[in-house]
């Protein structure tokens, strides 16, 4: 049986997806986040591990004939790219011919729209306005990481909420941590220490803050006002990245994805309502690993 694998790679976690000829998923799971920043041999041996976890509960199933892997932070034609590649290959046991490694909006992309098409705005971990053209020239504004930017990103709505409580400390202890949001934080830190607050966030990676993000949404759908007003900030956000790519690419359908764009029913609404033309706004979330999966079954005919 002609089985593909598809794999979609974010800051928070690796989801595979495996489906067989006809493109029925029979088998899935998640494995820790891979990343394509692959500039050390310790990232590398990382990714290794990773690979070679994921390789061995998909054989369970059966062994596919062709992958298909979006991976966050890898760039096409890089050295990473060709790394990655390798990696797959010894761990799957399958000729390098057979394995297409792209970043993960390449994939995500698709699983919403033919080359061209539309403009896609994800907001995960990070965040980013994508667009893939008919000859695959890939046009992305945003995308540059929590370090300089990354606005509307989960790891910028959890910077947010925590500045926002930390001040409030600071100005009349007591207001910040006992408000809605700040409880909802205090249980997803383990507490309101400093020492807890500093150990959880310079302690974890990208993708462990960016987890907070789920306690603002918590602390928004209770309607603490603070939390409110950061998703609604960050749905403004994300809509100047599908703006940029409006400006420069003229109107087309536009795509808000990736799991905190569904924090709260706010971030849409803002994000629609900042819009710079009236195009058509989709906002439903497909499965980029199910795509890659389905896409990856027809390599074994290639």
């Amino acid at each position: 049986m002609a089985l593909g694998l598809g794999i979609d790679a974010g800051g928070t976690a690796t989801r595979w997806r495996l489906v067989d000829q006809s493109g029925a998923c029979i088998a899935q799971g998640t494995v820790e986040p891979l990343t394509g920043h692959l500039f050390s041999p310790a990232a590398v041996e990382r990714a290794r591990h990773i690979v070679t976890g994921m390789a061995q509960a998909v054989s369970q199933t059966g062994n596919p004939l062709g992958i298909i892997a979006g991976i966050t932070g890898l760039t096409r034609e890089t050295p990473a790219e060709a790394t990655m590649r390798a990696i797959l290959a010894e761990a799957f046991g399958l000729p390098q011919e057979k394995i297409f490694v792209a970043e993960d909006m390449w994939i995500a992309y698709l699983s919403y729209f033919a080359l061209g098409e539309g403009i896609l705005v994800y907001s995960g971990t990070g965040s980013i306005g994508y667009y893939l053209s008919e000859d695959k020239e890939v046009i992305r504004v945003g995308g540059r990481g929590n370090l300089i930017d990354d606005g509307g990103s989960g790891f910028w709505i959890a910077r947010e909420a925590l500045k926002a409580v930390l001040r409030a400390e600071e100005e009349t202890p007591g207001e910040g941590w006992t408000t809605l949001l700040g409880t909802c934080l205090a249980d997803a830190l383990g507490g309101t220490d400093w020492n807890i607050v500093r150990s959880y966030v310079y302690g974890g990676d990208r993708g462990k803050i960016g987890s907070l993000a789920r306690a603002v949404g918590e602390a928004a759908a209770k309607g603490d006002p603070t939390a409110l007003g950061i998703l609604r900030d960050a749905g403004q956000e994300l809509a100047r990245l599908a703006n940029c790519l409006i400006k420069r690419l003229g109107p087309r359908p536009v795509a808000l994805v990736g799991g905190s764009s569904r924090l709260h029913g706010i971030v849409a609404d803002a994000f629609r309502k900042d819009l710079a033309a009236p195009v058509e706004f989709i906002a439903s979330d497909l499965d980029a690993a199910l795509t890659a999966a389905r896409l990856a079954a027809t390599l074994h005919r290639s």
